[in-house]
């Protein structure tokens, strides 16, 4: 077996991250397939190094078929490229129980883009609860700079109840404020916090939700550098780059 195709194939189990017991016989299968297309280039009159080469470009990098040869939906599974599967699943794209990435799917989602029963992003739409910039729960709680749901709260809000320094319109026609004055949110929210009611028990969740964020974030930054530890330590020169932030 040629070095290129010996380190080739490493690498790509290194990232296909299966048991050992499943390893020897997924390497096996690769290096069969990809040993018949060196084969049949070699027919065509390309040297042995050159087919090798060629075989290799052909069936993708080291990372998108190491990343296609893992288990379908694992327990945890986070990626550099491609779509992540998982009970926890971190990646580019994420779908899972619990979800994080760039476009996260799941029943707990984080991500610039995402949709979930609870989702925390950038753009966000949930059923349950809602934080993001854009935030969208029709039949839960939102909480964002633009937010629409049944419970509303933001900059911009509208909803069964809304809180916000901007109140464009209420779809259940119950609003804690009408129309769009700031020092009118501002002495609505010194009169309930005082009271010690409404308002200011949804600011406080607000906040709350918005220093929660960072933190979940800071997790799955941890989860991903720990992906990045293995990779390295399986074999030093791999390359691990990625335009994935």
């Amino acid at each position: 077996m040629s070095r290129a195709l010996q380190k080739y194939l490493d690498h790509v189990m290194i990232y296909a991250n299966r048991k050992e017991e499943d390893t020897a016989k997924i390497r096996l299968e690769l290096e069969d397939h990809l040993r018949q297309k060196i084969t049949e280039l070699e027919a065509q009159g390309l040297p042995s190094e050159d087919a090798v080469s060629r075989a290799i470009k052909a069936h993708g990098t080291v990372r998108t078929v190491g990343y296609g040869l893992r288990k379908g939906f694992g327990l945890l599974d986070v990626r550099t490229e491609g779509t992540a599967r998982g009970f926890v699943a971190i990646g580019p794209r994420a779908v899972g129980v619990i979800a994080f990435g760039n476009v996260a799917l799941g029943l707990f989602a984080f991500g610039n883009i995402s949709l979930g029963l609870v989702a925390f992003g950038a753009l966000a739409l949930a059923g349950s609860v809602s934080v993001g910039g854009a935030s969208l729960a029709p039949l839960g709680v939102a909480v964002g700079l633009a937010a629409v749901g049944r419970v509303a709260c933001g900059v911009i809000a509208a909803g069964g109840v809304a809180v916000g320094l901007s109140v464009p319109w209420a779809i259940d026609h119950i609003s804690f404020l009408e129309g769009d004055n700031g020092l009118q949110f501002l002495q609505h929210f010194r009169t309930f916090a005082r009271n010690g009611t409404g308002n200011f028990v949804v600011i406080l969740l607000a906040m709350w939700f918005f220093m929660v964020f960072p933190f979940l974030r800071g997790i799955m930054c941890s989860i991903r550098r720990d992906e990045y530890r293995r990779i390295k330590k399986a074999d030093p020169d791999i390359d691990v780059s990625v335009t994935w932030p």
